[in-house]
């Protein structure tokens, strides 16, 4: 009895080794996918819309890594295993001076805090545009990307760290980082809708600035101790692949304005062309005896 014991012990293991390998490799290619994706539209410097095979794997890039991290994270495979590493990382290396700045940046990267700054920042963009649009993207984006992960949260059902780790007690489940998820979400779309005329090199460091910022906001939620190391990846995965929506809709709905200005402006000129030609030929013919 004891050696099947054993027996089914080993095949477990294997099998849970064996699915930890998998969702590693899911998550590596679907990394490697979305940033090849991306790096072709950079390169590619196309402002119409949206090409829509780069979009899908860019998308399904991110989903399959953000699924795959999921299941690890349910699961509890080795994958998760650096996490309390982490943690405890973190945890000891606190210091008076960075946890009250800390404090100030994960409240402001709050649930309220971006309600008010997805307001501001699509009220400006709007303003640029002339069109309640952007706003209506941006806020859209950060508001589906924050229900997806509250499902998500609910789905895994992960607890938080230690209460002894936290300096905010925090009760809910944790993964992903709705943080993480929300910022990622706002300013990266932010950032692609502000860059879509602009040059590559321009974009670059626009789309690099709210990728710092993002990591700022994340890295306050390691250092206060409210979430693992895995919750704020997946939190990024999921944000990212929102925002990635989100840009492809304001890419689509600049190719139609494109679309219906050019029209106007060639109809205009057919007309144009049409009244000097009568001009014309009534200069030609004289009037009538």
């Amino acid at each position: 009895m004891a050696l099947i014991g054993q027996s089914h012990e080993l095949v477990a293991d294997i099998h849970q080794g064996g699915g930890a390998a998998l969702s590693l490799t899911v998550l590596v290619a679907g990394a490697a996918m979305c940033l090849g994706a991306s790096l072709w539209r950079s390169l590619s410097g196309d402002h119409r819309p949206a090409k829509s095979v780069l979009v899908s794997l860019q998308s399904a890039g991110l989903a399959a890594a953000f699924v795959a991290l999921a299941y690890q994270v349910k699961a509890g495979d080795w994958l998760t295993s650096v996490d309390p590493a982490v943690l405890g990382w973190f945890t000891e290396h606190r210091s008076a001076w960075v946890t009250g700045p800390a404090i100030a940046v994960t409240d402001a990267g709050g649930p309220v805090g971006t309600i008010v700054l997805a307001l501001v920042i699509g009220a400006l963009l709007s303003r640029r545009a002339r069109s309640p649009i952007p706003a209506l993207i941006l806020i859209g984006t950060v508001g589906a990307a924050a229900l997806a992960s509250t499902v998500t949260k609910t789905v895994v059902g992960r607890a938080r760290p230690p209460i002894a780790s936290q300096v905010l007690l925090e009760t809910d489940h944790s993964f992903p980082s709705g943080h993480a998820t929300e910022a990622m979400a706002l300013f990266v779309t932010a950032a692609l809708i502000l860059g879509y005329s602009w040059s590559p090199s321009r974009r670059a460091v626009l789309l690099v600035t709210a990728a710092a910022v993002v990591v700022v906001v994340s890295v306050t939620r390691l250092y206060l101790g409210e979430h693992w190391l895995s919750d704020v990846i997946g939190g990024m995965l999921l944000g990212g692949l929102a925002a990635v929506i989100g840009s492809a809709l304001y890419s689509a709905w600049m190719g139609q304005s494109h679309g219906r200005r050019t029209g106007h402006s060639d109809a205009a000129t057919t007309d144009t062309g049409t009244t000097d030609l009568c001009r014309s030929n009534s200069t030609m013919t004289g009037p009538a005896a």
